[in-house]
């Protein structure tokens, strides 16, 4: 099993430095079907679908097809968000290598290379690793993944019972917006898009928190509604579902109260609302945060749009 990382904080220590956690989960512990999307597929065709159908990886996804506010649509094939690449067969990295990846944007940090491997990737894919999680994130994660495996319940519910779990992860995705290793890992993930040029994927290890909010924010540059991006964020719990319920029966048969760890396993609206609320409220527009929050040119914004969206 693999983790997403969160931050955590000494014991008994309160708000557990939610902020410096820049929106991770613990991974450890249908598709969306459109019009005109590409048939990924090894072999035979699929129905159409946005889902990329790898067997050493379940939530790498096309994010293209969506509609913005003004009627355009997101170019299908150019942009594409994933979970961990290294566990995937050949045949998996011959079908990266079909979608003509020129770069992929890694959001993990060293432990969770370490722990769950390098990517596989295509000949001449460029690798780019952009870890979002500073030093406090790491620590929160460290104390998570100590406490459930020692499956020491006083410990687990001082972390994570009492709402503090779904607590810490709308903190966490606040923190997103606004921690510098995170601005400054996403900031960089934006600018490629943007100026180097696409496909490009982008990922972190389960590829629903860190990538979520990645997604979330280069869609509100696009002018998607938010009810859409929240749609797309909330995929991940149809495509993470059976790996999700593998880990709760582990925890169960150890003693461990899924309960109580389920916040951090699920994706939920609130937590990238947190996210998109807090961008807003801090920087008032999202073209404001590019400039000022991600330190990006007055252009970016603009190019984003005339790269990625049709008519």
């Amino acid at each position: 099993m693999g983790s997403e990382n969160f931050g955590m904080p000494e014991r008994g220590s309160s708000p557990f430095g939610r902020r410096a956690f820049a929106a991770g989960v613990v991974g450890t512990v249908a598709a969306a079907v459109l019009p005109g999307a590409p048939a990924y597929a090894h072999g035979n065709p699929r129905p159409r679908t946005r889902l990329i159908p790898l067997a050493g990886a379940v939530n790498t996804r096309d994010l293209g097809g969506y509609r913005t506010r003004h009627g355009r649509s997101v170019r299908w094939g150019s942009v594409f968000r994933g979970d961990a690449l290294g566990k995937l067969t050949p045949e998996d990295v011959a079908l990266l290598g079909r979608l003509g990846l020129r770069t992929v944007v890694d959001f993990r940090g060293p432990k969770e290379i370490a722990k769950d491997g390098v990517d596989r990737l295509p000949p001449r894919t460029v690798l780019v690793n952009n870890p979002v999680l500073d030093a406090a994130g790491d620590a929160m994660t460290d104390a998570i993944t100590q406490a459930l495996s020692t499956g020491d319940p006083d410990l687990l519910h001082e972390l994570l019972g009492d709402g503090k779990g779904a607590a810490l992860m709308t903190e966490g995705h606040r923190g997103s917006v606004t921690s510098p290793a995170a601005r400054a890992g996403f900031g960089d993930t934006l600018r490629r898009i943007a100026e180097h040029g696409t496909p490009l994927l982008y990922h972190c290890t389960a590829g629903k928190d860190r990538t979520g909010w990645m997604s979330a924010l280069l869609l509100t540059a696009l002018e998607v509604p938010d009810r859409t991006i929240v749609a797309d964020y909330m995929l991940s719990n149809e495509h993470r579902r059976a790996a999700n319920e593998a880990t709760y029966a582990f925890l169960r048969s150890r003693g461990i109260d899924v309960e109580l760890v389920r916040p951090l396993m699920e994706q939920r609206p609130a937590y990238i609302e947190a996210a998109l609320a807090t961008m807003r409220g801090e920087y008032g527009s999202v073209d404001r945060y590019v400039r000022r929050g991600l330190g990006l040119s007055a252009g970016t914004v603009p190019r984003l749009r005339a790269r990625l969206l049709t008519r």
